[in-house]
């Protein structure tokens, strides 16, 4: 610390300096308001923009594919029949998202790309009420946590996290604990109903009930938008749909089981930053909070919790209560991270943040280390992968151990900071193609495509994976027998797909088939592209020269 005499109030020549010993050095940090919008913006490209549609498909986002491709509707539609799970607001922007997506329908990036912007547009919700009542610094911090976070960067399904429902769920809370029950938060949670159904809705009227707030109690102007939500929702899919699938959608839920795991779950998805919020309640980090963002945290800390005791013992609840149950613990992450960077921890918190801090980071060096002999020595694609690893782990072990040793909580900050950076790294440089190459339905699904003309039926007997048909860039109706294949007689040729056996046990009452194409998997096992004879048009509604065979 500085210290300069009075002059003015003492006499003699003036003195220099003195630079105490007890004086704490500062490092300059964008700490100025204006500094917000681009960092966030570029941890959100850096964390999750980048390679967001590089993912294959899984089964729950393949269907969800499939129901963009298919015609619009109260219920989305998969292989031709109802998919309960799938409400219109969802599929809506996978459409949407198709007319910007290069390969149309067949491409990842129409289920992943509106997944990853509202991971990103959460994250920022977050960032900018943290900043409002926390401080800019806080702000950024949260949105660190956020964007940084293992479920942020991966934003598919398969880590059992629906952003685009969570987006209007987070977004109706946040709008409860700072304006209370308006017509916002009533619009946002019709959204949410639109998206997801009756649970997203039951959250956040939960939510109200553990806030207690006066000013977030229920109101008309937070139940009608809802409710009339619901009602049209109702009498579109009463019109245009089936009473049984509207049935279907709206008791699905409750076909689910508790999710006794949810919170372990959220932990592995929260990580690296996730696990410090536990630290958020020492008093040497309240003391940090002005007023009202003791009242922000406070709140998202009783709706996490009330959220992940609904999510944990009620049945259908679960999917709709993570996203925000991960924003509150992401929100009072960002609060520790801000009291280790300023160097306000007390002694024992200190410590438990440095000894989590370097067993996160020793963990994950271990793990590199058998990583690197894969992408160094064994598999020379990932080689690139390997080196930029290497690199990154280098201060990053080096800022652990010296945080560790010191005490000095801003270096095993900066090391956490390097520990996410090498998380993005190896997940876009190694986990996304690896899983495609092993695992993706992609390269098989278009080999199949590129025998089919474009929008042409193909037709299946039997369940295939939704992300192998997915992937065939075509419509795929399922008929329940083979004669089936012959109706309606408009002398056009039907193509089907079918196993090895099927196509030898084809029976004789049914149309004839001439094979396109056989695919044999890894595993011996064979699928055949076969065709009934007839007429192959053209999209455009020409028939194709020599191209029909009666």
């Amino acid at each position: 610390m500085i210290a300069e005499p009075n002059h003015a109030a003492t006499s003699g020549p003036p003195r220099s300096r003195i630079l105490r010993a007890d004086a704490r050095l500062s490092l300059p940090f964008p700490a100025a308001e204006r500094w917000l919008a681009p960092l966030y913006a570029t941890m959100a490209i850096g964390f999750v923009l980048i390679g967001a549609g590089n993912l294959d498909l899984g089964p729950a986002d393949a269907r969800l594919g499939i129901a963009a491709g298919e015609p619009f509707g109260p219920i989305g539609q998969v292989f031709g029949r109802y998919a309960p799970e799938l409400w219109p607001a969802k599929v809506a922007l996978s459409r949407l998202a198709g007319l910007f997506v290069e390969r149309g329908d067949a491409a990842p990036g129409i289920v992943h790309w509106p997944s990853a912007l509202a991971a990103a547009a959460i994250g920022w919700m977050l960032a900018r009420r943290a900043a409002a009542t926390l401080g800019t610094r806080t702000g950024i911090f949260v949105g660190l946590a956020w964007l940084a976070s293992v479920g942020a960067i991966d934003h598919s399904g398969a880590v059992g996290l629906d952003f685009v429902t969570g987006l209007a769920v987070v977004a109706a809370i946040d709008r409860l604990l700072d304006e209370g029950s308006d017509w916002t938060a009533g619009a946002w949670t019709a959204l949410a109903f639109l998206a997801g159904g009756w649970p997203p809705a039951i959250v956040v009227l939960l939510v109200v009930i553990v806030l207690g707030r006066p000013e977030a109690g229920y109101s008309a102007r937070l139940f009608v938008p809802p409710a009339v939500a619901a009602a049209a929702w109702a009498a579109w899919a009463i019109a245009s749909a089936t009473p049984e699938g509207m049935a279907a959608a709206l008791v699905l839920p409750f076909k689910h089981r508790p999710d006794w795991f949810m919170a372990l779950t959220l932990l592995g998805l929260a990580l690296p930053f996730g696990p410090f919020a536990a630290l958020a309640w020492s008093p040497s980090v309240r003391r940090g909070w002005t007023p009202g963002g003791g009242l922000l945290i406070k709140g998202w800390t009783q709706a996490a919790l009330a959220c992940l005791v609904a999510g944990t013992v009620v049945p259908g609840i679960s999917q709709a209560a993570r996203i925000p149950a991960l924003a509150g613990m992401m929100i009072a992450s960002g609060t520790v991270l801000e009291a280790a960077w300023t160097g306000s921890l007390s002694r024992w918190s200190r410590r438990a943040f440095l000894a989590a801090a370097f067993g996160l980071s020793l963990l994950w060096l271990m793990s590199l280390v058998y990583g690197e002999y894969l992408w160094l020595m064994v598999f020379s694609y990932y080689r690139p992968v390997g080196i930029a690893a290497a690199v990154v782990a280098v201060p990053l072990i080096a800022l652990a151990w010296s945080g560790a040793e010191l005490g000095n909580s801003r270096r095993a900050t900066v090391a956490l900071v390097l520990l996410a950076a090498s998380l993005k790294l190896v997940h876009w440089g190694y986990y996304v193609p690896e899983a495609n190459y092993r695992y993706g339905q992609g390269p098989w699904g278009r080999a199949i495509g590129q025998w089919v003309l474009p929008n042409w039926t193909i037709h299946t007997f039997h369940d295939w994976p939704p992300e192998l048909a997915f992937a065939t860039g075509r419509p795929v109706r399922q008929l329940p027998a083979p004669l089936h294949i012959a109706y309606p007689q408009d002398g056009e040729s039907r193509h089907v797909l079918l196993l090895q056996s099927e196509f030898e046990n084809w029976p004789e009452s049914a149309p004839r088939l001439i094979k396109v194409a056989s695919f044999q998997e890894l595993d011996g096992s064979v699928r055949v592209l076969a065709r009934t004879p007839g007429k192959l048009v053209a999209p455009s509604g020409l028939a194709l020269p020599g191209r029909a065979e009666d």
